[in-house]
């Protein structure tokens, strides 16, 4: 049961990390040619949230389980950086303002991941 949990969290983080470099790379790009905010960034940026969530509950539960992978903190505060990038970029209309919050939060995520 450990070596599953610790294959499925080594998983997680790479799911994670490729989704989160895709997420800012996308934001950059729409960020500098002035592009509009469309559903499918919403929801690029929603998955990529969420597979940080599910990161986290995995090494949380590797705890419980004895694991000696143990919880990282850096993942705790990446997803709280992130969260509030989500949410901060929800509260805006204009396009260009979200795609640079999503991009820096996500970009500071992504650098406390890795």
């Amino acid at each position: 049961m450990d070596n599953a949990l610790q294959i499925i969290d080594t998983l997680l983080k790479y799911v994670s990390i490729t989704f989160l470099i895709y997420c800012c790379l996308n934001s950059l790009y729409k960020f500098y040619f002035i592009k509009s905010y469309t559903i499918s960034d919403f929801r690029i940026s929603l998955i990529t949230l969420i597979f940080i969530f599910l990161k986290l509950s995995a090494s949380t539960l590797s705890i419980y389980n004895g694991g000696l992978l143990g919880l990282n903190y850096n993942n705790i505060i990446a997803f709280i950086v992130m969260f509030i990038g989500f949410y901060l970029h929800n509260k805006i209309t204009e396009p260009r303002k979200k795609f640079f919050r999503l991009f820096i939060f996500y970009l500071i995520g992504l650098y406390m991941m890795i």
